[in-house]
């Protein structure tokens, strides 16, 4: 088996994220936003196909699994997801207003109203007590499908990165690390010579590790600032504490740190 140049072939891929961790900094506020998709999605032209499609790509998951959540009845939580679908493509729910700050407190205000007028204009029962869906306070069921809906587009985006980027193993080192939380470096190493049928040394995949950590975070921050507006850093490291994402946002920076 062939010594595997690991460190030589991610130096470029390390010069890179550089690269883009300092673009990332400097257009943090220069940025296509959530609110300007919906805005597309709406908007008779060449980008509202595409705006529309962004929008179901990164959404149907999260809203069917909130109104299930919501709802219970799987008959009824259908019908309010489809109520929701047919609102996005005929164009009612284009009031998005970007000064509000959070994408994610705009979906979530417009499931809770969604909901409640479904029961309300069929007269059915009223929800429990527990569930009564007030858009002022946390709801920790939408914050948590959110969440899972975030992390999820995270792996994606770094998944892409590593078929785009030559000789680039980020994101199945990161998934060897997750899945094999207790497993020593020395044998997650041999775990990915494996895969690359090549020889990894553990400092060659300790080094790539905290590299893809880094990359990790970098597309974190891009995945959040298109769902906040204004996208300063203050309000993207803000937004991962709210979700619940503090802990692996400092990890995976003081692992990149050393």
């Amino acid at each position: 088996m062939a010594e595997h140049r690991f460190d030589d072939a991610s130096d470029e891929s390390d010069r890179s994220l550089s690269r883009d961790v300092d673009k990332a900094k400097v257009g943090l506020t220069d940025i296509t936003t959530m609110w300007t998709t919906i805005t597309h999605a709406h908007t008779p032209g060449p980008q509202r196909q595409s705006a529309m499609e962004d929008l179901v790509a990164r959404y149907l998951d999260a809203v069917t699994r909130y109104i299930q959540l919501k709802v219970r009845d799987k008959h009824l939580a259908d019908e309010v997801v489809q109520e929701f679908w047919k609102k996005l493509l005929s164009g009612k729910l284009a009031g998005a207003d970007k000064s509000k700050g959070r994408f994610r407190d705009y979906m979530r205000t417009v499931l809770h109203r969604l909901i409640i007028d479904h029961f309300r204009s069929r007269r059915l029962q009223t929800l429990p007590p527990g569930d009564i869906l007030d858009s002022s306070q946390t709801d920790q069921d939408f914050d948590r499908v959110w969440r899972d809906a975030v992390l999820s587009r995270v792996w994606s985006r770094l998944e892409t990165y590593q078929v785009e980027t030559p000789k680039n193993r980020y994101s199945t080192v990161l998934q060897l690390r997750r899945d094999h939380p207790d497993a020593s470096i020395d044998e997650i190493a041999e775990m990915l010579g494996k895969i690359t049928q090549s020889r990894v040394t553990p400092e060659a995949f300790r080094k790539n590790l905290q590299r893809a950590r880094a990359k990790w975070i970098e597309l974190l921050v891009q995945e959040l600032r298109e769902t906040i507006h204004p996208a300063s850093l203050e309000d993207v490291e803000a937004e991962i504490n709210d979700l619940g994402l503090g802990h692996l946002y400092r990890r995976y920076h003081q692992s990149a740190e050393k």
